[in-house]
């Protein structure tokens, strides 16, 4: 039996219920009759149970307590566990009194009115501390105050105060501040620098409220691992741990934690790329077995190709149905860049979570809602743009693969999601039950024509959708007339959504653009009539904040930073506004490769303010693409974020003088006079041989000039056929070494504009010096071999930023 759980009015026994090996679902002690709310600062969940058990459909209805006037609300889904009814009320007031309702399908009230209040961000303070007067103790500053709902407990400290903690690898646990069995508890205007694991830990507490604070510089220091193991390019500290889940804000089993306005960036470390295996690494949010009531809302959450994150924002225990934010959840109007894997994990139970009028940008996927074992998730209003990698790679805007089984419902309402080289949809790994799990409308896709959902999605509710697919009328024609054959988007549309300027960040619709007024009603959050996509009108800002300053262009893109390394962004306050707004620059620590004046300044309404953004091109070196973002942030936190980008001429290092005692054998060596060289116009003289499975195996005799560990590597040109594995065998000195190496066309930033790259196949363990054999055959796939690299310093022939920032 679990602990009873009261999030807001709701106060719920759940118990557990496992069934031979299948997730364990959470089951509500509700009576027949029962409704229940669960409310937050704009949104509330609800979960009753009918007294007719043999009904068929419900509605929900709200309104504020004294309107006469009820609103429908979202409809109501039941799947597990059987017999309740769940769903979310959106766009609500918070500190206000609401009531909510619930009605059979033919209108007759079932369940009468039952009132709710939703949260305050002004609750009564009864106590302020100054953390600066406070010691710290052996494992940091460590808060476990018993504020109350009418009196909460402040921690704050003077403007400047920095609350730092210098790395210690003998002591690799902990936090630089640990909320430990807290309650109703705020932290405010506090920089956080360091953290052993953590910058900020929040654990077996509730309500802490984490306000206008700054993280950075926490978490483990390691080494890239370059071995034929699971570690296989992840990074070990120094005791053999691999470096993951280091969260530079961590929620593990609490309920109600609110981060608002925080800026989180620049941790110690970093997370490998998909090139090697799973990214493993940082996050900005790390979020385990929360207990309901998570709130993250107009956060700045920005990574760096020095300092990737892994998800942005990961959840763990994600194949529990009580794991990630598990319940009653929101993520709203928050920025969310560069990562090497999700820009979110909305995984686990997903009961009732929503993520809405939030921007991500740069992450190998946008928004991952598999596994969804409860439901229902909501994911509305965002924008994704810019997807990739720091190498490039993305795979799909809307992630729902997993191979756990999962029946929840998802739904993906007016988002816009731009990327010519991402998906737009992933299928579910093992989906359970006959009904629909998935619900789209009205979003934007701008990307490619891959995953086009097969018969699993006739299950599906997907409609009123555009798509603009390959930059292409016949494959975004192609992709929609393969929807419709399986039943779905009949009044979908294929169509170029004629974005004002979405070079320069600008993603609302233009006069002409067919995703104007075309929108299919949902019920609380969509009008018919209205826009697709998440920017309804001209004054839409995404991600979201209550911020009367805006900033434009929302992206600079210097795509010939020696010729032109100047670009200019305006400030705005409206005439109406009530007063002038302060702002400070803010960028990360990292983005020395640009520069933004003035640093500080006012915008008084109806004014403008001109920043001047200068880019040093002899900076740009190591990658020949730069991405980074910088913040007009103003007292409170809120802040504009701005996108910069610039693009080199990028020549790699063929033969790094780090790597001394290495070993190379080009294509012509390997093809021996015995088999055909092509020309790739590429490096190492052009040619490549190209190998296809079940081709004899190349050979080559090399001689060691010193002993050590060694690894191999190629530098390839790989088919387009994306996160395809090439099996292979290897022989060595006589001795088999079998292998599965995952080689991935998108993977181009060593080389640039090239389809080659170097490649990390095995690791050869000790070798003499001396000669050597070495014999590779192809059993899976085809390659075309450049050369192999033989080496005893595999991070040299790696453009991995981080690796040179500490050198």
């Amino acid at each position: 039996m679990k602990s009873l759980l009261s999030v807001g009015c709701l106060a719920l026994a759940l118990v557990s219920l496992a069934i031979a090996g299948e997730p364990v679902i959470p089951v509500f002690q509700l009576k027949p009759g029962q409704l229940e709310t669960a409310p937050s600062f704009e949104a509330c969940s609800y979960y009753f149970r009918p007294t007719d058990v043999a009904g068929r459909g419900y509605a929900v209805e709200f309104r504020r307590t004294g309107d006469t006037a009820w609103q429908r609300a979202f409809e109501p889904v039941c799947d597990q566990p059987v017999g309740i009814w769940k769903g979310s009320l959106f766009n609500l007031t918070e500190d206000t009194d609401w009531q909510v309702r619930v009605l059979s399908s033919s209108g007759a009230e079932i369940i009468g009115p039952q009132g709710f209040h939703t949260w305050s961000s002004h609750p009564p303070i009864a106590r302020i501390i100054d953390l600066s007067q406070l010691a710290p103790g052996p494992k940091g500053w460590v808060i476990s105050d018993q504020g109350q709902p009418d009196g909460w407990i402040k921690y704050t400290a003077p403007a400047g105060w920095k609350l730092e903690c210098a790395y210690d690898a003998k002591d690799l646990s902990g936090a630089a501040i640990t909320f430990s069995g807290a309650s109703h508890v705020i932290l405010e205007n506090i920089t956080v620098v360091g953290g052993a694991r953590y910058g900020i830990l929040v654990e077996n507490s509730e309500s802490v409220r984490i306000l206008n604070c700054e993280v950075t510089g926490w978490g483990r220091v390691g080494v890239q691992q370059f071995t034929n193991t699971g570690a296989r390019g992840k990074y070990a500290d120094a005791a053999g741990e691999l470096i993951n889940l280091d969260g530079g804000i961590t929620i593990t089993r609490s309920a109600r934690t609110v981060v608002e306005r925080c800026y989180v960036h620049d941790p110690r470390h970093r997370a490998n790329s998909w090139m090697y295996s799973h990214p493993a690494g940082p996050s900005a949010v790390f979020v385990n077995f929360a207990r309901g009531g998570t709130v993250l809302r107009w956060n700045d959450f920005v990574g760096s190709d020095e300092h990737r994150w892994n998800d942005v924002v990961e959840s763990a225990s994600n194949s529990a149905p009580d794991g990630g934010f598990f319940r009653d959840s929101d993520i709203s109007g928050n920025f969310l860049a560069f990562g090497n894997d999700d820009g979110i994990e909305l995984e686990g139970g997903g009961m009732n979570v929503r993520f809405y009028r939030n921007k991500i940008e740069g992450t190998t996927c946008g928004i991952s809602t598999g596994p969804c074992f409860v439901g229902p998730q909501f994911v509305y209003g965002n924008l994704v743009a810019n997807p990739g990698d720091e190498a490039g790679l993305a795979l799909m805007f809307f992630k729902n693969s997993h191979r756990a089984e999962q029946g929840g419902k998802r739904h993906f309402v007016n988002n816009t999601l731009y990327g010519l080289n991402c998906s737009a949809y992933g299928s579910y790994g093992r989906p359970t039950g006959s009904g629909r799990l998935g619900y789209m409308r009205n979003n934007v896709f701008v990307g490619n024509a891959a995953r086009l959902p097969g018969d699993w999605a006739r299950r599906e509710d997907f409609d009123g959708d555009l798509f603009w697919l390959e930059g292409s009328v016949e494959a975004s024609r192609s992709f929609l007339n393969g929807l419709l054959k399986v039943g779905q988007e009949m009044q979908g549309a294929a169509g170029d959504p004629h974005f004002v300027a979405p070079e320069e960040g600008d993603f609302h619709l233009g006069a002409d653009s067919p995703a104007r007024q075309r929108a299919l009603a949902v019920a609380n959050l969509t009008v018919a009539g209205a826009h697709l996509g998440a920017l309804a009108d001209d004054a839409t800002e995404v991600p979201f904040r209550p911020l009367a300053l805006t900033a434009t262009p929302r992206q600079l893109d210097f795509s010939a930073p020696e010729k032109n390394a100047r670009m200019q962004v305006t400030l705005r306050v409206p005439a109406g506004a009530k007063e002038a707004v302060p702002f400070v620059i803010r960028k990360n620590r990292v983005a020395t490769w640009f520069d933004v004046s003035p640093a500080t300044g006012t915008v008084a309404p109806g004014e403008t303010v001109t920043l001047t953004v200068t880019v040093d091109p002899a900076a740009l070196r190591g990658r020949p693409r730069f991405k980074g973002a910088f913040l007009v942030r103003t007292p409170s936190g809120l802040s504009r974020p701005v996108s910069v980008y610039a693009a080199v001429d990028f020549h790699e290092d063929l033969r790094p003088a780090s790597a001394p005692d290495t070993v190379y054998l080009d294509a012509v060596t390997l093809a021996d006079g015995k088999r055909r060289l092509s020309d790739a116009g590429a490096p190492v003289g052009g040619k490549y041989l190209a190998l296809n499975a079940g081709d004899a195996s190349v050979a080559a005799r090399f001689v060691l000039p010193r002993g050590g560990r060694y690894a191999l590597l190629a530098r390839a040109g790989i088919g387009r056929e994306v996160m395809k594995k090439r099996n292979f065998a290897l022989t060595l000195d006589g001795a088999m070494k079998p292998a599965n190496v995952p080689l991935n066309t998108d993977y181009e930033w060593n080389t640039g504009a090239t389809n080659v790259r170097v490649v990390f196949l095995h690791d050869l363990g000790e070798l003499a010096p001396g000669d050597h054999e070495l014999r590779l055959q192809l059993t899976g796939g085809e390659i075309g071999l450049h050369e192999l690299i033989i080496t005893d310093n595999p991070a040299a022939f790696f453009a991995d930023t981080w690796q040179r920032e500490k050198k």
